[in-house]
């Protein structure tokens, strides 16, 4: 491996330089550069890909005639003959226009390369700008409503009384997968909870998606996948926008969201997100217990940008969330609580953080990285007989350098991690802070020795200050058929901190949890997918699109709540399947199915050994008809099969569905959404509330608690 790495890193010293195209690539329409546009030499099996400012070069072409083809999802493909030594120095200007009825290119930065999607042998799913408004507009509070675009991914409600929810990828809990924004962890450990609870989506441009081991990109936490939400930046043309929300359940929404960039230069830019809400208790099953908790969320996040030339951009920002909720006896929550309706659950947190970036691109594709972010997170939980507090410090500090050499785009780096947490003792009387500080070093190279293949192979060691050294390599190759087939595989390793705070701990009540024991040992995963890919074009508007994908994943002293001790257990978790995603495009109409298949096993219970609240079946329906700049009309369609609960009882499966109607103005739209239109609730198939009434337990939710919900919105656009 050793000879073959040095080969590839001496590769340019035996090529023979002769003669060198440069070319700016532009939209022929707007004259804006293009990013992410392949030029290729098919002759010569050479080529290269433009940078952020449209500028590509080829290098090392002998003299003769020859055929240059520039390609990008979105734009007709363009192929020009060159006659070289060419006559002028400068960069060739070269238009590409755009193919009617494709989406624009989409470039992701996930994997660290800002590459294109159809260029990663990573299976990245990406949930585009037309659908994160369309779900912002049902959803604006958080974006649980977001992430179910996706086929495989189960939101589940942990907490009856505060409403805390985490999402399950591919059947594992949802302390497996690791959620970060532009790149920076978010939330983990202490405040997983409550994450996408606290996330409002106005700011945000698209979401990526990992599914499966990805612990070699960004370390701990990654054993399930990556959620990498990627927010807006700011334009010359300012944006504003205002977003208010009512429902049914008298729950109410104000956000507004602003960027632009400023000076007579334009050097200094500022995007500004501000987001509310207020919702009141409600008991839509009439048995005494709040459904819907009393919450007050407020929410703001300025960014600041200083672009000191086309190739160097700072950006700092600075977020803040404040939420407080409420459920429980309904009595109890109007303040009218006696001895036997004395029971409420209080959930107080707050969550400061920081991030900083310097970019500084280093001639043609080499760039340098440096990040750091900042978290501050607080949280207490309350109940008559018992309390909670603590508070979480974690830090993340990265520098990176992404280099080319040849056909291969490189990525090394160096990072830290930190995550303190540190328990109120006169409040649980129990002592369970710890201290995680972890270095790991990276690298990743991606290397396309033609336009069909792509290998991409990824290492990364990391050492942590209380389990030691983590090795975790990953392997990934796609293969191009033709321009309408191709085919992915990859796999690698992964691990997972322990901590108490679980999915299971929030069910459990973390006021009950007990320390970690000395010889508990970190998990450790393995996994593999593999995916095929169709996409033909029916006509000017029309497509028709398939993706077939198969996973599996193994985690290894995978930590499991006895009681209320975590204690490792000898034999694995494995969860395994696939899942099967067709979208047909029809000029305005729109049809999207997906379906996934899932088998999660717990092998050290010979008793019952599926994972519980994992439904083996889910299907997903949109069908949308959309008239541009005029309506839309959505219907959305969710179907999971019954499911095993700890107990070893199983549950009903369920179909819910909304629709939604969007009108468009020239400055504002109108939103009239009915969510669960059926009105599936559990409540309607069991009582979740497990007497004594005054000091209950509840069980574990496996469907809505809200029932039908309408919501209507306006949204200003200025």
């Amino acid at each position: 491996m050793k000879k073959i790495i040095t080969l590839w890193f001496l590769f340019p010293l035996f090529a023979h330089a002769q003669n060198s195209f440069k070319a700016i690539i532009k939209d022929s329409a707007t004259r804006e550069n293009l990013t992410g546009v392949s030029a290729y030499i098919n002759k010569l099996k050479i080529g290269a890909s433009s940078d952020s400012g449209g500028l590509l070069s080829i290098n090392n072409i002998p003299k003769g005639e020859y055929k240059i083809v520039f390609s990008s999802i979105g734009y007709q493909e363009k192929e020009i003959e060159f006659s070289f030594p060419l006559s002028q120095q400068q960069p060739v200007e070269i238009l590409l226009q755009k193919e009617t009825g494709e989406l624009n290119d989409i470039i992701v930065s996930t994997t660290r390369t800002n590459s294109r999607i159809e260029d990663i042998p990573i299976r990245v799913e990406v949930i585009g700008k037309d659908e994160v408004n369309e779900e912002t507009n049902i959803k604006p509070t958080n974006i649980s409503k977001l992430l179910l675009e996706s086929a495989s991914i189960q939101a589940q409600q942990t907490s009856a009384l505060s409403g805390n929810m985490s999402m399950r990828l591919q059947g594992l809990d949802g302390k497996y997968t690791q959620i970060l924004k532009d790149g920076f962890p978010l939330y983990g450990g202490f405040a997983q909870g409550l994450s996408i609870m606290q996330i409002p989506p106005l700011d945000l441009k698209q979401v990526e998606i990992i599914k499966g081991s990805s612990s070699s990109l960004y370390g701990s936490d990654a054993i399930g996948g990556i959620i990498n939400l990627i927010s807006k930046q700011p334009h010359e043309k300012r944006e504003l926008t205002f977003l208010a929300n009512r429902t049914s359940l008298a729950g109410t929404d104000v956000d507004g969201y602003f960027s632009s960039r400023f000076g007579r230069e334009k050097k200094a830019g500022l995007t500004f997100l501000t987001a509310n809400n207020f919702q009141k208790a409600a008991d839509v099953s009439k048995n005494g217990f709040s459904d819907v908790p009393q919450t007050k969320t407020y929410t703001i996040a300025p960014t600041f940008y200083y672009y000191f030339n086309p190739k160097t951009t700072l950006r700092f920002g600075i977020n803040g969330t404040f939420d407080n909720r409420k459920g429980g006896d309904m009595l109890a929550l109007k303040n009218q609580k006696d001895s036997l309706h004395p029971f409420y659950e209080q959930n107080i947190s707050n969550r400061v953080s920081s991030q900083f970036s310097f970019v500084k691109k280093i001639r043609k594709e080499n760039s340098l990285t440096i990040k750091n972010s900042v978290s501050y997170f607080k949280r207490e939980i309350n109940q008559p007989l018992s309390a909670f507090a603590g508070n979480q410090t974690s830090t993340y500090s990265e520098a990176s350098y992404n280099f080319k050499i040849a056909r291969q785009q490189l990525v090394a780096g160096v990072n830290v991690t930190s995550e303190k947490f540190v328990e109120d003792y006169h409040k649980s009387q129990l002592q369970r802070n710890y201290n995680y500080v972890t270095t790991g070093m990276f690298m990743q190279d991606d290397w396309r020795p033609n336009q069909k293949f792509t290998l991409e192979a990824g290492l990364r060691t990391d050492y942590q200050n209380q389990f030691g050294n983590f090795v975790l390599p990953r392997l990934a190759i796609m293969y191009k058929f033709n321009k309408e087939f191709y085919v992915r595989a990859g796999g690698g390793l992964g691990y997972k901190l322990p901590t108490i705070f679980s999915t299971e701990a929030e069910l459990a009540g973390i006021n009950n949890i007990q320390p970690l024991s000395k010889n508990i040992k970190a998990e450790k995963s393995t996994g593999g997918n593999l995916d095929f890919n169709y996409k033909k074009r029916l006509g000017d508007e029309s497509s028709f699109t398939i993706n077939q994908s198969f996973f599996i994943t193994q985690i290894n002293n995978p930590l499991e709540l006895d009681t209320f001790h975590f204690v490792n257990k000898s034999k694995p978790i494995i969860t395994k399947g696939f899942e099967t995603n067709i979208r047909l495009n029809l000029g305005a109409f729109q049809f999207f199915a997906g379906y996934s298949f899932i088998d999660a096993r717990r092998k050290y219970n010979n008793v019952q050994s599926f994972v519980p609240l994992t439904p083996k079946n889910k299907i997903n329906i949109d069908i949308i008809y959309e008239k541009e700049d005029n309506f839309s009309v959505a219907y959305e369609g969710y179907y999971l099969s019954s499911m095993y609960r700890d107990q070893d009882t199983k549950t009903k499966s369920y179909f819910t569905s909304g629709l939604i109607v969007q009108k468009h103005f020239t400055h504002f739209d109108l939103i009239a959404n009915c969510e669960n239109i059926f009105d599936v609730r559990q409540t309607r198939f069991e009582n979740i509330v497990i007497p004594p009434i005054t000091n209950p337990t509840f069980r574990q939710l496996y469907a809505p608690l809200d029932g039908r919900v309408f919501n209507v919105a306006l949204r200003i656009k200025l």
